[in-house]
């Protein structure tokens, strides 16, 4: 196995020489405003939701946008064309065929030579954090500050890279005097101490080799699956970010996406193999289907390792042993402006047992609608997404392939036994100041992906049976762009539980208040 390893290295370092195109960060800005465009029916795209995008498939996605609205120019309000500049300008490298790109983005350096191109950004956030109330006593003041800097590039049209790291440095924890440096991946990412100050850090770092029909990546990064907006249910950003190894190919009406990622577990070498097939039904009709598998305890699988290779008859083959998943997702849209989506998720099922009640049928679905421009209200969108994960969803009796990554859920960052209905309305005021307000219940009940695999008595599970968390959010949002790419943003959010942390009859009514400025250069 070691052997195929070396192989399978050798193999990724040489195709880098005919490398290109880096991922454009789950972070960035332009997410959101594609996806409103998405609803508006400006583009298709069978890859939207297997992110992160790589750069040269939103400039393809640009062009297709530029295209429909050069025809129908009533699809886009004025904001919509200012952001949509912006977008343009941050993608005038990858834009070829657009005769207006928008102003390019700024860049602290920039070395071009032939076909060669690197650049180099700097970025900082100081945020402020107040929390008051039942459950924070004494109240809670914290500041946090963060800089980074990120450098990625193209050389000669064969090799692309992407490096960005940071570091945050925390003021005002409670009891950090007696807090204790964390370098336990069972306890999470990890945490030095110094002083008062507590210090976090962060890196994505990967190279790219890239063909038209190929596209292979090896490093360390994020991914998320699905079209939720709260959260997906195979893979999602909850997870922190890992090394990994990812093979796409596109296609005009279908792509397809595989990951073996390599898991941190204070039990040994963990790992996941992931793939997905996207097929665009139609213009108003995407549908995708996907499998996962967490296995360790020993050696990479080489079943695993193919990209095409049914991972539910490769676990039986292999013992039977592993965390096999298998997802459906399903995005409609009936009319301009509003999308229908959902993802149902199977953890694990059996036929000859309750579907309803046997614990070891276990799923999570999610489903929502996005809905832009509602009523002829130029700027206004509206989100609503309903999610439900079963109890025991994500755990397993071999503590080794649970659902997770350092202590984080790889799927939905709910967890098993609990459900979510959220509620966003937004409002763009020009291409410069948003609102958002949001409206969410949370009902968390017992269970976590890492402790419960099965009901302490029998084989009946109850969702959200027993005690059981209820949390109400309401929250208000303002964001301005002071100029690109520096934003500065105030956040409030009023919380009330019920029977906190599982405890009958505690109540808690929080007040949650933010300040952030963001700056990229």
């Amino acid at each position: 196995m070691k052997r195929i390893c070396a192989l399978l290295i050798t193999l990724a370092a040489a195709g880098m020489l005919l490398a290109r195109s880096p991922n454009v960060p789950l972070d960035y800005w332009g997410y959101a405003f594609l996806e409103r465009l998405y609803s508006k029916g400006l583009f298709t795209s069978p890859s939207w939701h297997d992110r992160p995008l790589a750069r040269h498939q939103v400039a393809r996605i640009l062009e297709e946008i530029h295209q429909i609205s050069s025809e129908l120019p009533q699809r886009l309000s004025q904001t919509d064309r200012r952001l949509l500049d912006q977008l343009r300008g941050d993608f005038a490298d990858e834009l070829k065929t657009i005769v207006k790109q928008g102003r390019p983005e700024r860049h602290l350096y920039t070395f071009e030579e032939a076909d060669s191109k690197i650049h180099v950004d700097l970025y900082g956030r100081f945020t402020v954090i107040s929390n008051r109330g039942g459950q924070f006593q004494p109240e809670e003041l914290l500041s946090e500050t963060t800089l980074g800097g990120i450098l990625r590039g193209d050389l000669g049209g064969r090799i692309g890279f992407y490096a960005d790291a940071q570091n945050a440095l925390t003021r005002g924890a409670k009891d950090l005097q007696d807090a204790d440096e964390n370098f336990d991946v069972s306890r999470g990412s990890p945490v030095v101490i110094s002083g008062p100050n507590l210090f976090r850090d962060r890196a994505l770092a990967y190279f790219v080799w890239e063909k038209p029909w190929l596209r292979i990546q090896a490093g360390r990064d994020e991914i998320d699956w699905g079209p939720g907006l709260h959260s997906g249910l195979a893979l999602t950003r909850n997870m922190p970010p890992a090394d990994l190894i990812r093979l796409s190919s596109r296609f005009r009406r279908f792509s397809f996406s595989s990951a073996h990622i390599f898991l941190r577990s204070p039990l040994g070498a963990k790992y996941l193999a992931a793939h997905r097939l996207d097929i665009v039904l139609s213009p108003r009709l995407l549908f995708g289907v996907g499998e996962t598998v967490v296995y360790g305890g020993r050696d990479i699988e080489a079943a695993y390792l193919n990209p095409l290779m049914l991972y539910h008859v490769a676990e039986h083959h292999l013992g039977d042993r592993d965390n096999n998943t298998l997802f459906f997702n399903l995005t409609a849209r009936p009319f301009r402006g509003l999308k229908l989506y959902g993802e149902y998720f199977i953890d694990d099922m059996t036929s000859t047992r309750s579907l309803t009640r046997y614990f070891g049928n276990k799923f999570a679905f999610l489903c929502g609608a996005a809905w832009a421009d509602p009523g002829g209200i130029d700027n206004l969108d509206l989100r609503l997404e309903y999610t439900r994960v079963e109890p025991f969803v994500y755990a397993h009796d071999d503590s080794i392939n649970t659902y997770t990554h350092y202590d984080k859920t790889i799927g939905h960052w709910l967890g098993p036994n609990s459900d979510s209905a959220f509620l966003l309305a937004g409002y763009q005021m020009g291409r410069d100041f948003r609102i958002e307000t949001t409206f969410e219940r949370i009902r968390k009940g017992a269970g976590e992906a890492s402790t419960i695999a099965r009901p302490a008595e029998g084989e009946r599970k109850y969702f959200l049976g027993g005690t059981v968390e209820e949390t109400y959010l309401s929250g208000i949002r303002l964001q301005n762009q002071i100029r690109r790419d520096l934003f500065v943003a105030v956040a409030y959010t009023y919380s009330d539980t019920r029977n906190l942390l599982r405890q009958p009859g505690i109540k808690s009514c929080d007040h949650l208040a933010r300040f952030e400025l963001y700056v990229n250069y």
